[in-house]
């Protein structure tokens, strides 16, 4: 079954890369004609709000609501069933959510849901609790979907069991609580492999943003979630595909990064207004990348995450620099930017306005204590003669991510390769 399922997924790759390498990776921006959100709730008053919305939509046989967890974001679980009591809604919490979703642990969620019926998920946590309620909704609901052969331009034909899906992000990052994607990990490959679910039927109803729900992260997850936000903008941003509101979405959200982040990281739970920007920043980060697409970040992130155990948005904001020097070549979106890292593009040439841009970007992502090579990386620490003996495996998980096949520059293998040996010690992509 392992290799069934293995062979499935490189069909579909191998299809999808065929598809968007002949176009360019702007077959994806005729999909773009319309901009999917959540209601998207905040502020002192949001889980009232909730509350009141759920009360007001569910009848007396649909009462039955799902709260989905980890084990660390369980005890975010007990003030969303108490609230959900006041008003006759009965709840059960799972908290079965691993990290980085491997797709096994959703087949024990199923049989929760089959038991216990529920109208509604409310996932409360990061990236991966989302990720997984997103999945756990496709198996639930369509048992016999194959999440490898997923179609965004299918209908899948949700909400039937589900009414409403309620994400409540306990990070500042991901964006999943806006986005119709779910990062999840095929775990029948050795070293595991990250994939990608997509589809407009899994974007929430109902994102709650509450910042004391996130306001005590450690300094280094709001540091690397943080940089996730900043990488998904800024690297959208110059991507060449988009819209109005996407860019708007984009655009706001580095400005809001660049002002907030460092306050988040530095104070913490002592500048709750840093802590509420950023939510925001995330979400907005979120509906931007989803109507125009991510850089070549993500793809390379994806890969040296699995391979080498590196936090998502650490590896992304890390290869950030990477993909707008990249795309460098063949746009000039970025510098629409320069005056956010407070870089004046006046009386300079293209070269000296780049390479002072590329430089504030990387002090930036340095002065909240983020790496900008693959060297500098702290935790896990990683060897150069380990990263050579697995650079192979991360060009062939790279390329053949989705994420690869979207960017509008041309690549391959070889391409692929020069990025990643760029990013050992930092050196500024010229070709």
């Amino acid at each position: 079954m392992e290799k069934k399922i293995e062979q499935t997924q490189d069909l579909v790759s191998e299809q999808l890369k065929a598809l968007m390498n002949l176009l360019k990776g702007r077959a994806p921006g005729g999909l773009l004609t319309a901009f999917r959100t959540p209601q998207i709730i905040f502020g002192m008053t949001a889980l009232n709000r909730i509350k009141n919305y759920l009360d007001g939509n569910l009848e007396e046989g649909d009462r039955r609501v799902l709260i989905i967890t980890d084990d660390f974001t369980e005890k975010f679980a007990s003030p969303i069933s108490s609230i959900l009591g006041k008003i006759n809604i009965e709840s059960r919490v799972w908290s079965g959510v691993k990290p980085e979703v491997p797709i096994d642990t959703i087949d024990e969620a199923v049989k929760i849901c089959n038991d216990f019926k529920p109208r509604v998920f409310v996932a409360i946590g990061g990236g991966s609790v989302l990720d997984t309620t997103k999945a756990l909704m496709i198996k639930f609901e369509k048992p016999e979907t194959n999440l490898f052969t997923v179609s965004a331009l299918e209908p899948l034909g949700l909400r039937k069991k589900i009414k409403y899906f309620v994400a409540i992000p306990t990070t500042s990052g991901t964006g999943s609580e806006v986005t119709l994607a779910s990062m999840l990990t095929d775990i029948s490959r050795d070293p595991p492999k990250k994939f990608t679910v997509s589809h407009p039927e899994l974007i929430p109803d109902y994102a709650v943003l509450i910042t004391d729900f996130v306001k005590d992260m450690p300094p280094f997850l709001t540091m690397a979630t943080g940089l996730d936000a900043l990488a998904h903008a800024a690297g959208s941003y110059v991507s060449n595909i988009g819209t109005p509101f996407a860019d708007a979405m984009n655009f706001y959200a580095v400005k809001e990064t660049i002002k907030y982040l460092p306050r988040a990281v530095k104070y913490g739970a002592k500048d709750i207004e840093a802590r509420a920007h950023m939510q925001i920043a995330a979400s907005m980060a979120g509906l931007g990348f989803i109507h125009s697409r991510v850089g070549i970040d993500h793809a390379l992130g994806h890969s040296l995450g699995k391979v080498l155990n590196v936090h998502h948005g650490l590896c992304v904001g890390m290869f950030l620099p990477y993909t707008i020097a990249f795309q460098m070549k063949i746009s000039e979106r970025w510098k629409d930017l320069c005056p956010l890292f407070g870089v004046d593009p006046k009386n300079k040439s293209d070269n000296e306005l780049a390479a002072e841009f590329l430089k504030s970007l990387k002090d930036f992502i340095h002065s909240i204590d983020g790496p900008v090579s693959i060297k500098e990386i702290k935790n896990p620490v990683i060897t150069e003669e380990d990263y050579n003996k697995n650079l192979d495996l991360l060009v062939n998980y790279a390329e053949t991510d989705p994420v690869a096949y979207m960017v509008t520059r041309y690549i391959d293998s070889e391409v692929i390769k020069r990025i990643f040996e760029y990013a050992w010690d930092g050196k500024t992509i010229d070709f």
